[in-house]
């Protein structure tokens, strides 16, 4: 039997940090989330931001993740309500 694909997939540390209708109000909350936790914004990499066009009924939203694997375990900011948290249902 083969192993299910979720447990072949590696785990990365994600946080949502924005969903939001428009993409300039996502990134305004990452920009937030960045002054909030600057020791491990200081870390991160360009390809640890992850913007994330998402299929609504209508339209679409922006989500916006961080992954904090170059953040030292310790030191990864507890994950929060996403900033702004407008994305449609």
């Amino acid at each position: 039997m083969a192993p299910s694909r979720r447990s072949r997939r590696a785990t990365h540390p994600l946080v949502t940090v924005a969903k939001a209708e428009h993409k300039e109000d996502a990134l305004a909350g990452l920009e937030r989330w960045k002054a909030r936790h600057p020791a491990a914004a200081a870390l991160l990499h360009v390809d640890d931001v992850l913007v994330d066009a998402m299929r609504g009924r209508s339209s679409t939203w922006t989500r916006i993740r961080v992954n904090l694997r170059h953040v030292a375990e310790a030191e990864r900011p507890a994950e929060e309500p996403p900033d702004p948290d407008s994305a449609p249902r």
